[in-house]
């Protein structure tokens, strides 16, 4: 079955792609280096990162600097950091405390389908114009075309390390801690779409849900 999600009318981006990446940046590689290089991509210095959407192409030039800037490693550490600081900037900030008590009950499948249903209804918030499609089935999977977290760039190995890190942690924390996100294919690579897919291992304990009410909440991983 597939979900598609709108595609935006304004390439904006919610600003936790460029706060929670500028923490990640100070946290490896050091204060001065990581606020030279977000203000030579955004223009933005300490103490002016965003409080709403940005352009999408702020983003991108962010993305292309740590691309530059960073050996691979490195770059993935950072953009797995700086999405899993924007999972739990959600968790804290944007699911509601009673959804996440009410609803631990629900298995971890059903939880994941959940979770992926209230996330494409919020694309607006995290794809700029990227077109989003999520599909369910034996194996759920996101995927974007056009994705802003890759868009222009070059690669040997899938790179859309945020997205992968954030969805991961969403689906950890509020479906089944045995959940892993692979991007499977990425349009770094000459691709079509960054595709990713939500994969368990069976014989892991199911961690109890807290996704359920986010159908009824306002809710935006941005």
């Amino acid at each position: 079955m597939t979900h598609p999600g709108a595609r935006t009318v304004r390439g904006r981006i919610g600003p936790n792609a460029i706060i929670q990446t500028a923490a990640a940046l100070r946290e490896r590689v050091g204060i001065a280096r990581a606020d030279a290089l977000v203000a030579a991509a955004t223009g933005r210095a300490l103490g002016t990162w965003p409080e709403t959407m940005v352009d999408e192409s702020e983003v991108i030039r962010l993305v292309h600097a740590v691309h530059d800037d960073l050996d691979p490693a490195l770059r993935e550490a950072v953009m797995r950091d700086a999405g899993v600081r924007t999972a739990e900037y959600l968790l804290a900030n944007r699911i509601p405390r009673a959804a996440q008590r009410v609803l631990r009950l629900l298995p971890g499948a059903l939880s994941l389908r959940l979770l992926l249903l209230a996330i494409s209804r919020h694309t607006w918030t995290f794809a700029g114009t990227a077109h989003v499609e999520i599909r369910y089935g034996a194996t759920a999977s996101l995927s974007m075309h056009g994705c802003p977290m890759c868009r222009g760039l070059r690669a040997t190995a899938p790179d859309c390390h945020y997205v992968a890190a954030t969805l991961e942690h969403l689906a950890q924390r509020l479906a089944d801690a045995a959940y892993e996100v692979v991007e499977t294919s990425c349009e770094a690579q000459g691709a079509s779409a960054c595709r990713f897919e939500f994969r368990r291992e069976w014989g892991s304990p199911v961690t109890p849900t807290t996704v359920g009410l986010l159908l009824t909440h306002p809710y935006a991983m941005g």
